[in-house]
């Protein structure tokens, strides 16, 4: 039986839709595919009795042509587990982020993960307010900052499946460069980002 697990901090997303990812409200994203780097900072987070606070995880994220979480929609993914991470810890990460211990991981594992890498990284993960910067080994290059509208207040969308809440803030990434093996090379920088703060659990 899973552990329980509750982790929470920073996230940070970048993809290749121009605006707002349209796969949040279940349509096609632009050019038919999704290409999108993440990145979460667990600022206090446990599974079971092991300790994640500190850590930082990466994923890579690249679909099929279609709806992103259409039931027949194919994802190729790469999970990128931060190198400062000791082995329970690694385990941890792979547990929960590959759908083994439940939780909003355990569905997308079941019904679209086509393929799955982990590769362990030096990941440099920095906020400074709606301010994001991350870099991932030479694996990513994301720089993103919220995006405020006409009435000077950050946008908000809802419903995004990576916290508790539903809402995270809109943004627009500035460098959102990628490149692990010929699956995964893309530079969308200057297009949507998502970010803020994230919470999630398996109970």
């Amino acid at each position: 039986m899973p552990r329980e697990w509750t982790i929470k901090g920073d996230y940070v997303e970048a993809c290749n839709c121009d605006v707002a990812c349209q796969c949040v409200w279940l349509e096609p994203p632009d050019d038919d595919v999704c290409e999108v780097s993440l990145a979460w900072h667990i600022e206090e987070g446990r599974y079971g009795d092991v300790d994640l606070s500190g850590v930082d995880v990466g994923m890579l994220i690249s679909t099929e042509e279609g709806v992103m979480f259409d039931t027949e929609t194919e994802w190729d993914v790469v999970l990128l587990v931060d190198e400062t991470a000791d082995d329970d810890q690694r385990e941890a990460v792979e547990d929960i982020y590959l759908g083994r211990a439940g939780g909003i991981w355990a569905p997308v594992a079941d019904t679209h993960v086509r393929s799955a890498d982990v590769a362990t990284v030096p990941i440099d993960y920095s906020r400074d307010g709606m301010d994001f910067s991350v870099d991932i080994g030479d694996v990513i290059e994301m720089d993103a900052s919220a995006a405020v509208g006409f009435n000077e207040e950050v946008g908000t969308i809802s419903p995004h499946p990576l916290t508790q809440s539903h809402e995270v803030q809109t943004g627009k990434s500035t460098t959102a460069a990628v490149s692990y093996d010929d699956r995964f090379e893309w530079d969308v920088s200057g297009n949507n980002a998502y970010l803020g703060d994230f919470e999630l659990a398996n109970s």
